[in-house]
């Protein structure tokens, strides 16, 4: 049901998208454009496709995640869990993997948009295409790192997803920061949101310091979820 309706308004936001591409390229001239070739076809139609989707995010991986760890504690299968042969990171990584593959499951199929498209007639600068599938995945990685944290915190699958899709709103309004304000606090916010780096992904550029950015927040919910585990040690 989750696949369906990702790939359903995924599907909504790219035809409409190319219908509005092809809506301006007949009549440029009433959109105010005297020269249309100088519109990027791929920008205009994977570039926003790409940045549409990210907003798909705030309400999928509280969905993905929010069982991860709280249904075991509701279900008080976690102590069960920890009686294994399994090491505390083997444990959340193994959450987080199978959550991992899981999307990728999910977003897999989006990849058939690009027959679609070349089948209709249309022109694709791989390069950019496969940066902006590469940001989206990583975006969605971080997310759902931040989203395995979180239910690791609560009993409540509720909760976690609540909290989750409070969390990732955070990190979306930081990005909003440097457009209504300014000084080396507002741009400190913005860098510190998702968007600030996915952005370059969605336009085709691809810079070191985003992939360190998505490496880094990543690895830093990998780890306060596995602390978080690990507190049944200090009760103890």
């Amino acid at each position: 049901m989750m696949a369906v309706l990702f790939l359903m308004v995924s599907g909504i936001f790219f035809v409409i998208l190319v219908l509005n591409y092809s809506k301006i390229s007949m009549n440029p001239q009433q959109f105010g454009l005297s020269n249309f070739a100088g519109i990027n076809q791929t920008q205009f139609i994977f570039g926003s496709f790409f940045t549409n989707i990210s907003i798909m995010l705030l309400f999928l991986v509280p969905i993905l995640t929010m069982r991860s760890f709280a249904e075991e504690k509701r279900g008080e299968t976690l102590e069960l869990m920890f009686t294994y042969p399994l090491s505390d990171f083997e444990i959340v990584a193994g959450k987080q993997l199978g959550i991992i593959w899981f999307f990728e499951m999910l977003i897999l199929p989006v990849f058939g948009y690009l027959a679609v498209y070349r089948w209709i007639g249309g022109e694709i600068d791989w390069g950019p295409v496969l940066l902006g599938f590469l940001g989206f995945w990583l975006l969605g990685n971080a997310y759902l790192a931040a989203g395995v944290f979180i239910s690791s915190l609560t009993k409540s699958p509720m909760v976690s997803a609540l909290g989750t899709f409070s969390l990732l709103l955070v990190f979306w309004v930081f990005d909003w920061v440097d457009d209504i304000s300014s000084g080396i606090w507002a741009r400190l916010f913005s860098e510190l949101s998702p968007l600030a780096h996915y952005r370059n992904f969605t336009i085709g550029i691809l810079d070191v310091q985003d992939l360190v950015y998505f490496g880094f927040f990543f690895a830093y919910f990998l780890f306060l979820a596995l602390r978080s585990v690990e507190t049944r040690n200090w009760k103890s």
